[in-house]
């Protein structure tokens, strides 16, 4: 009996060492000095992040191969959608007699210079609209469809059905290749 109590009172012992010990850590990760260190670190590296990388609206014009590598043909516009569209649409046409944006978005496209954009080998490309099967009825919207880049590359040359170079695409560009491919549906 003297053995079990003993055992017991050291289990005890044991865990309410156990317990001060993670009072005390959880208060030095939680004080205010190192949660703002550790804050700044996380900021720092957002901004790192932030400061190679840009997003833009684009028409994609061409595809093409150079040197093992792929690039975009872009010709940068405005993209605007919503009450902000319903914004630049008036400032742009003033009187027109219409109270908004058709269909909700509005294309600014000032300038037609194009600029050439690496593609990262990765890059992800999320569809809404496109030739999935030859026919007019396999071209039903699937809202942010994942595909391959090599399925996008393939997809963009075939205009049989459909010309995906009149639709928009967001393009994300890091260290100063496009990593991500989103493809704008219009109506």
């Amino acid at each position: 009996m003297k053995n079990a109590a003993k055992q017991w009172k050291l289990r005890m012992l044991g865990a309410a060492v156990a317990l001060l010990g993670m009072i005390v850590l959880a208060t030095y990760l939680l004080t205010p000095a190192n949660a703002e260190e550790s804050m700044d670190s996380v900021q720092a590296s957002a901004k790192a992040q932030a400061a190679n990388s840009e997003m833009f609206t684009a028409y994609v014009e061409d595809i093409q191969h150079e040197n093992g590598k792929l690039y975009l043909i872009v010709d940068k516009i405005g993209w605007y959608q919503g009450a902000e569209a319903d914004k630049v649409f008036e400032q742009r046409n003033p009187g027109s007699g219409i109270d908004g944006a058709p269909d909700g978005y509005y294309i600014v496209n000032d300038s037609k210079e194009q600029e050439k954009v690496e593609v990262s080998a990765n890059a992800e490309v999320l569809m809404q609209l496109y030739d999935r099967d030859g026919t007019v009825s396999g071209t039903n919207i699937q809202w942010n469809e994942s595909v391959a880049l090599s399925k996008f590359e393939s997809l963009y040359e075939n205009t049989n059905i459909l010309d995906l170079s009149v639709f928009p695409y967001h393009l994300t560009v890091q260290d100063g290749k496009v990593t991500k491919i989103v493809q704008q549906y219009i109506p």
